[in-house]
C-alpha cells in the first residue's frame, strides 16, 4: 500500500532484518563501510523485538507492558534500519544485484496516490472469558459512507486504563500511565496497537482488574497516516 520501503507488518520487519544480518558478511560490511559496533547493535535490536514479539503473540505472556515494550523495541529497530539504509546502503558501492537481495525494490515512477482517511471508526468491548480480557470490536460508524480501502486501510487502536477515581501523580507519572479521568477522546490514550481485523482482543495485568479501559480508534491508511478520532468505549477490566 505504501511507497515506503520499511514493510508494514512486524514479522516482515524482522524478516527483512534477519536478512540483512546475514547478507553482510564481514568483507561486504567492510565494501559498504558499516563499523562492527552498529552491526553489533542492529543484532542486539533485532534478538530484543524479535523476543518480544513471540512473547505478544503467547496470549498467557502478553501483557499491557508488554505491548508498550513491543512498540518500543520496533521503533528503535526501524529508526536504525532506516539509518543503515541512508548510510551504509548506496549504489556505489552496492551493486543492484545487492540492493535486490537486501530487500530493496526500485522506485516505480508512477505511484499511486493513497489518500488520507476519511471513514470515522466505532469500537464496542465485550468480556473474551479469559482473565483480565476483552475483545474490541472494530467497525465503521453506523450511518457513515462506505469505506475506501486505500485510505481506510486499517485501525490505529489506542488504549488507557483508570483506577477507580481517577489516578494519583504517582500512578499517572508510571510505565502505565494510568488515567487521572475519563478520555473525552483519543487524544490522551496510548497507541496499542494497528489492526485490520473487525476483533482484537486486548489483555490486561491482574493488577487492572477492577479499573475502567478506555478504547478508542481511528482509521490508518498505508502511509500510516491516520484519520478522525471515533467515540471512547469503556467497560471495566474483569
Amino acid at each position: 500500500m505504501s511507497n515506503d520501503w520499511m514493510p508494514a507488518a512486524r514479522a516482515a520487519i524482522l524478516a527483512m532484518c534477519w536478512n540483512w544480518l546475514t547478507y553482510l558478511t564481514p568483507e561486504l560490511r567492510a565494501l559498504f563501510g558499516v563499523p562492527d559496533a552498529e552491526f553489533t547493535t542492529l543484532g542486539n535490536l533485532y534478538n530484543a523485538a524479535d523476543a518480544l514479539l513471540k512473547k505478544a503473540q503467547n496470549e498467557a505472556e502478553r501483557t499491557h507492558v508488554i505491548t508498550v515494550e513491543l512498540q518500543a523495541a520496533f521503533k528503535t529497530l526501524t529508526a536504525k534500519m532506516r539509518f543503515f539504509r541512508d548510510r551504509y546502503f548506496k549504489i556505489p558501492p552496492l551493486a543492484e544485484g545487492d540492493w535486490a537481495a537486501l530487500g530493496f525494490k526500485q522506485k516505480d515512477p508512477h505511484p499511486t496516490p493513497i489518500p488520507a482517511p476519511e471513514g470515522t471508526p466505532a469500537v464496542s468491548l465485550s468480556y473474551s472469558g479469559g482473565p483480565h480480557a476483552m475483545t474490541a470490536h472494530l467497525g465503521p460508524m453506523a450511518g457513515t459512507r462506505e469505506l475506501n480501502p486505500e485510505s481506510d486501510y486499517g485501525y490505529a487502536i489506542y488504549l488507557g486504563v483508570m483506577p477507580p477515581g481517577g489516578a494519583t501523580l504517582e500512578q499517572a507519572a508510571s510505565e502505565k500511565r494510568y488515567l487521572m479521568k475519563p478520555p473525552a477522546d483519543g487524544k490522551i490514550l496510548s497507541h496499542y496497537r494497528f489492526s485490520r481485523r473487525r476483533k482484537e482482543k486486548i489483555l490486561f495485568d491482574a493488577a487492572d482488574a477492577g479499573m475502567t479501559a478506555y478504547v478508542c480508534c481511528r482509521y490508518e491508511n498505508g502511509k500510516g497516516e491516520v484519520g478522525q478520532w471515533g467515540p471512547v468505549a469503556s467497560a471495566v477490566v474483569p
